[in-house]
């Protein structure tokens, strides 16, 4: 890295999460997990032998010890999580704020660009307009935001990105997805982390402001939430870095524009050209560092193919990345930053481990075949403990054993999106391709394929091993050997079964999101009947964006009828008319209501932007506070409020 001589003020300390009682007992619990791991495996190369089958024994045997070793590298990235808190925020700085676009709705984008001009810290904001669309053009204009475009569409996000860099010259680059709305305080958040002069990006966490995406698992009543990329940004994120080697993953992030500069701008050779930009700057000794704080929400993936979509672009950046970059043994990386990428790639190539496993109880329960010889008493011995300890250290790193289970539930959807991705490692270049952010189809039954084939092999299975236990004479070594694999067949069903289910059903129909639920939105109504007559009435909005929301009421509210309405936002009312364009009956308990959709026919546009920021910046926090383990994990990095300033 280039030697740092201005002054931007005293570093910013790196804070380690202080091992507290549950910290340090996971950590004994992982020790105790690795010595009867060494126990377990000593004994299964030693003693558990099937001559008749060899083949399968080895077979069987490499792919534990594949699994153990994801786990073990796991406990690696995980011992030592970082725990920052907010730095002063350091002013007088320019920041420029980036916006990508290409082919996203304008709806869409416009709640991010309404966001990111509202931004309280001094800045520009600029839409990056891949797609040259003179919409996008009017909306820049509108909101006063600067427009950048371009005719061709080279080297996909990270052209466009590099594009923009050639004509801004902020010290700061905030960089978001189309998708992305900041709070107001995301740069004061942010920026404050630069006060270290090493510091060459400062990354948050992704959070999502659909809990009833395809990757989300919400149950509101319960107040309780998960999503299935919680685990990176509020596990393994802050423990990648404790060792320097966290990721840059695109939004929300603010990258220092001189770190940039020094590695030629944003990496154009993969489709990951965040993680690849990352990696590049901690190659020259630039820090990135992670702050687990939700700065700004996106829109996760409605439908399982919008997240396969994803996934596969992830996974084939990562490899393009491995086979480009040689961060395993290349230079320019420490060797836990080395270990820590190892474990990243190392996840992608586990789904061919997995497969096996569900493959061994269908072969063994159909065949009569078994991987391993060994006495139920002995077996338990030494199978036992290896299993629960291992499940008890990973499962408490990942806060319970419900975000384990579900974790396993979406590591088989991703298996053969994730097993064609390691063609990234010997592939020249792939196409960039967009998410979809709006209307999308389910998922087809040959886009479940495997997982689809699996399902009824392991129904089969459990059928032919149900018929042969009971015509097995129980406690002798067949017998304990098919409860085993019965035992295995049946959990690999239930955790496919579910996933499989949401794939084919979960589609979305929306083409802008709504939030649901009630949000204590008072509206005030009123209308003319069929019969003449003036109806008055008081509700609460649901179901609300800046186009419309519903009204549930004992009594429907016919389509087709106008409706004047006064909408009372925290920050003043709203005055608009409406149309209701359908209703829909359901029970609360015993009583029959009905909600009735309504779409906005005159409002005032400053008055729709009310709505979003309401909407995205009180309403989005709220409900994204019953996610558990985000949380959890924020509150304990986040003792005290919030950013301070402090002129350097």
């Amino acid at each position: 890295m280039n030697s740092l001589t201005e002054t931007t003020g005293s570093p910013a300390p790196k804070r380690q999460l202080k091992p507290g009682p549950r910290l340090w007992a996971i950590r004994v619990v992982i020790v105790i997990a690795l010595i009867f791991t060494v126990r377990y495996f000593y004994w299964r190369v030693d003693a558990t032998m099937n001559p008749a089958a060899k083949w399968f024994f080895y077979l069987f045997l490499v792919a534990e010890m594949l699994n153990f070793i994801e786990a073990a590298l796991f406990y690696f990235t995980t011992w030592k999580p970082s725990n920052r808190h907010p730095q002063p925020a350091v002013t007088g700085r320019t920041v420029d704020v980036f916006i990508t676009t290409y082919n996203e709705p304008v709806s869409l984008l416009r709640e991010t660009a309404l966001c990111a001009v509202s931004l309280t810290y001094p800045h520009k904001t600029y839409l990056l307009d891949d797609g040259d669309r003179p919409e996008v053009a009017e909306l820049a204009l509108e909101l006063n935001c600067s427009y950048i475009s371009r005719k061709d569409r080279s080297d996909a996000k990270a052209g466009n990105l590099n594009n923009a860099l050639k004509q801004t010259d902020g010290e700061f680059i905030v960089t978001l997805d189309a998708d992305h709305v900041p709070m107001p305080d995301m740069i004061e958040q942010l920026i404050g982390f630069f006060a270290d002069p090493s510091v060459g990006v400062v990354q948050s966490t992704q959070d999502f402001y659909n809990l009833d995406s395809f990757q989300h698992r919400t149950h509101i009543e319960k107040q309780r939430a998960w999503q299935q990329q919680e685990l990176f940004f509020s596990v393994i994120q802050p423990g990648k870095d404790g060792y320097n080697a966290a990721f840059y993953c695109g939004s929300p992030a603010i990258l220092r524009r001189k770190a940039l500069e020094e590695i030629g701008g944003f990496a154009t050779e993969s489709i990951t050209e965040d993680m690849h930009t990352g990696l590049r700057l901690q190659k020259k000794g630039w820090k990135v560092v992670y702050y687990n704080q939700t700065v700004a929400r996106g829109l996760a993936p409605q439908t399982y193919r919008g997240f396969a979509m994803q996934w596969h672009r992830w996974g084939q950046g990562a490899m393009q990345v491995l086979r480009k970059e040689n961060p395993i043994f290349g230079r320019g990386l420490s060797f836990g930053q080395r270990v820590n990428y190892f474990a990243s790639f190392y996840f992608y190539w586990m789904s061919f481990q997995k497969l096996i496993y569900i493959a061994t109880p269908i072969f063994c329960l159909l065949s009569g075949i078994y991987p391993l010889i060994a006495t139920p008493k002995t077996f338990a011995i030494y199978f036992i403990p290896y299993f629960l300890l291992n499940i008890i250290a990973t499962a408490s790193l990942q806060g319970g054993l419900r975000g384990f289970w579900l974790s396993e539930e979406f590591n088989l959807i991703k298996m053969p999106v994730l097993m064609t991705t390691i063609a990234g490692l010997f592939k020249g270049e792939t196409a960039f391709k967009v998410t979809p952010k709006a209307r999308d189809t389910s998922a087809r039954w040959t886009e479940v394929w495997l997982q689809s084939l699996l399902s009824i092999g392991v129904i089969i299975a459990l059928a032919v091993g149900a018929w042969k236990l009971a015509r097995t004479a129980p406690g002798g070594y067949f017998f304990w050997a098919l409860v085993v694999n019965i035992v295995w067949a049946a959990f690999y069903l239930i955790l496919l079964i579910p996933v499989i289910a949401r794939a084919v059903q979960h589609k979305e129909l929306r083409a802008t999101y709504r939030f649901p639920n009630r949000l204590d939105v008072p509206v005030l109504f009123g209308y003319n009947s069929d019969g003449g007559s003036h109806v008055v009435g008081r509700g609460f909005a649901r179901n609300l964006n800046r186009s419309g929301f519903s009204l549930t009421q004992k009594l429907p509210i016919a389509p087709g009828t106008i409706v004047a309405l006064e909408i009372g936002l925290p920050t003043g009312t709203v005055h608009a008319h409406g149309r209701v364009v359908r209703n829909r009956e359901f029970f609360r308990g015993e009583n029959k209501r009905v909600s009735s959709g309504v779409i906005f026919e005159q409002i005032d546009p400053a008055d729709q932007d009310a709505i979003s920021k309401y909407l995205f910046w009180e309403i989005a926090p709220r409900h994204g506070s019953i996610l558990r383990l985000t949380r959890k994990s924020q509150t304990r990095s986040q003792p005290q409020a919030q950013t301070r300033s402090a002129n350097t």
